[in-house]
């Protein structure tokens, strides 16, 4: 009985350990895809703004011309 017991705890210490190790993965990939998502924000307004300022009009011609 007390076998089975001290199975069963070093059983729940593992997944305790698992679970915390699981939780801190997550934050730390919670935390990169915030990151990378306010990195596409960013480009995508950079990107927008160049745009914006390299349009040629449909009738109008380009300056070198």
């Amino acid at each position: 009985m007390e076998n089975r017991l001290n199975k069963m705890e070093m059983l729940y210490l593992d997944q305790s350990r698992m679970l915390e190790d699981l939780s801190a993965e997550m934050f730390q990939q919670q935390q990169e895809a915030r990151r990378l998502t306010a990195r596409i924000k960013l480009l995508e307004e950079k990107l927008a703004a160049v745009s914006e300022s390299n349009h040629i009009g449909g009738h109008e011609r380009p300056p070198h011309y």
